[in-house]
């Protein structure tokens, strides 16, 4: 449907009542005016008729009266008739009473005899035209004798008529064209403030609610104009109220460690925080008013969300989610209500327990592995005792390879015991930040770590080359960093193959003061990366063991970096080497 502006619309309205108007008016007003001077006209006649007939008095003789009224007739511009008591015509203007007919039946001379004025519009046959009459009764002694007509043409009347006619068009002209012009401004103004209302309804619709629309001086247009400020003021309050707590909300959401979802009765999502994406691999703008199962491809989520919007009780379920790394999540679901306390769907709350569940994996491990390798040299020396109880004292070489296994397992056993109690104070120094830390040199604490190896270098044929940057210097435990790197280089010797190559070296990068250690040995395979600095973790159990490592050694490693304030990391594999690096913040 096409709009029309309202502009138009009052102004085309105002035209055509004032059109209307001035039709009625030039229409009604020629009729109305036509009676009036027509109604005037007769009674000018008729006093034509009486000052004529006071002139008559006292005259009897046709001859005389026709000679007066022609004269009369002449002066006056005026047809002037006079007939006796019998309708004859004595006397007339114009024409020769002789030749007239008796005009005892016509009505306004008819109405004159009986005593009365009368007029009327008629064709004359003797002047052969439009004659408008009027006829008074003429008296002798109170007695009627006859009567005195007077006439126009009414040509007069009508020139006289037009003349008023285009008077009053042309004022109803300058009228309707004053009207209009006056139609038009009004209509510009009334258009132009109600288009400012519109236009600040349509600001107000953008959220533009700090503009307020002038108050006009017309009452309704003002009052109007006063409510939707009054309006706007409300709703920029309430906007501020609902973004302020929108945004708290969203802080608090966003702050949580824990991820929040929120879907609706169909399964909707209507509110997902930033750490429920991270934890469910999600952007959360995009998931927004989209099903559950369109944003999630986690089965055992989906049914948690299924069991949270139809349980009338709070749920709870362990979900694993497959990515890189690999989660585990523990879900909390309740109902989600509005404010009729209504069911409108259901908030689910997911907790990341990766990191406690491999803790749990790492203190299992640690507890068989522990077991394992006390149990290993416990039950070599409980074995070599039992064969010496046996008999093998009476054997002094057989005693001898007995008793030096005995040694040996129990110098395996206390090297355990002294690499756990070496841990177990590290992480309780850790803990309480009891180390001290003093500004030293890298460099001499690497060559010391490094003459601590040569020996076994040397007996596998293996070379240690060393590259050093000179003035490098940070807050570290001399003896603790030594026993580090000696771990790392001992490590290097011991998967390296005869006549390989060690390198060792010290360097500024950013920051950090970077200690390498790169060997040429086996390698290790991407799968073990992750776990080779827990404890009692081999990577090949049967080598490590025969190599005479007690599984603690990058433990030891890690340890000592964290009470640093450092970290470790570490590049390899499979038959290209490995490279383990320490980052330590820089004095």
């Amino acid at each position: 449907m096409r709009r029309r502006r309202l502009l138009w619309q009052l102004y085309v309205f105002y035209l055509f009542t004032i059109i209307v108007a001035f039709l009625a008016i030039v229409g009604l007003t020629p009729r109305f005016f036509r009676a009036l001077y027509v109604d005037a006209t007769s009674q000018d006649l008729e006093a034509r008729a009486r000052l004529i007939k006071e002139q008559l008095v006292g005259l009897s003789d046709p001859a005389r009266i026709d000679a007066l009224c022609k004269k009369l007739g002449r002066e006056s511009s005026t047809r002037i008739t006079v007939v006796d008591f019998a309708g004859n015509v004595l006397g007339d203007s114009d024409e020769d009473p002789l030749r007239m007919e008796n005009h005892g039946d016509r009505p306004e001379i008819a109405r004159a005899l009986r005593g009365q004025a009368g007029s009327s519009m008629r064709y004359s046959q003797t002047r052969q035209m439009q004659l408008m009459y009027t006829a008074v009764p003429l008296e002798v002694d109170g007695e009627i004798v006859g009567a005195v007509r007077t006439s126009v043409p009414p040509g007069f009347v009508a020139s006289a008529l037009r003349s008023i006619y285009v008077r009053i068009t042309v004022l109803m002209l300058v009228v309707v064209g004053l009207f209009a012009a006056v139609s038009l401004v009004v209509s510009r103004r009334v258009s132009r403030l109600l288009g400012e209302l519109g236009r600040g309804a349509r600001s107000f619709g953008r959220a533009e609610l700090g503009r307020r629309l002038p108050i006009s001086e017309i009452a309704e247009i003002a009052a109007l104009a006063e409510s939707l400020n009054e309006m706007a003021a409300r709703l920029d309050e309430r906007l501020r109220t609902t973004t302020r707590e929108r945004n708290e909300r969203e802080a608090i959401l966003s702050s949580m460690q824990e991820g929040v979802l929120a879907v609706d009765s169909s399964g909707c999502v209507v509110e997902m925080n930033v750490a429920c994406g991270r934890l469910l691999g999600v952007d959360p703008d995009s998931a927004d008013g989209r099903a559950i199962e369109e944003v999630l491809r986690n089965v055992e989520l989906q049914a948690f969300v299924g069991r949270a919007l139809t349980s009338a009780e709070p749920t709870e379920g362990d979900i694993f989610v497959a990515g890189a790394p690999d989660r585990f999540l523990q879900a909390h679901g309740a109902a989600l209500r509005d404010a009729d306390g209504r069911r409108a769907g259901a908030v689910i709350v997911l907790n990341d327990v990766t990191r406690l569940r491999r803790l749990e994996r790492v203190r299992r491990d640690f507890v068989a592995n522990v077991s394992h390798e006390l149990k290993t040299p416990i039950t070599s020396i409980r074995g070599a005792a039992e064969t010496i109880g046996s008999g093998a004292l009476e054997r002094p070489r057989d005693a001898e390879r007995f008793l030096e296994m005995i040694a040996r397992q129990a110098d395996r056993l206390n090297a355990i015991i002294e690499d756990l109690l070496m841990i177990s104070r590290l992480e309780q120094e850790e803990e309480r930040r009891e180390l001290e830390l003093e500004k030293g040199s890298i460099e001499p604490v690497v060559r010391a770590a490094i003459r601590t190896c040569e020996s076994e270098a040397a007996a596998k044929d293996i070379s240690i080359e060393t590259t050093f940057e000179g003035g490098l210097t940070a807050r570290i435990d001399v003896a603790l960093l030594e026993s580090a790197v000696v771990n790392l280089i001992d490590n290097a010797i011991k998967f390296s193959e005869e006549g390989g190559t060690i390198l060792v070296s010290a360097t500024k990068e950013a920051d950090e003061i970077v200690i390498r250690v790169r060997d040429e040995g086996c390698g290790i395979g991407a799968q073990h990366l992750p776990r080779i600095f827990e404890r009692f973790y081999r990577v090949d159990n049967a080598r490590s063991r025969k190599l005479g490592g007690t599984g603690l050694g990058l433990a030891i490693v890690k340890h000592v970096a964290q009470v640093h304030g450092a970290t470790i990391s570490v590049q390899s594999s499979p038959g290209k080497g490995s490279t383990f690096v320490i980052h330590l913040p820089a004095a």
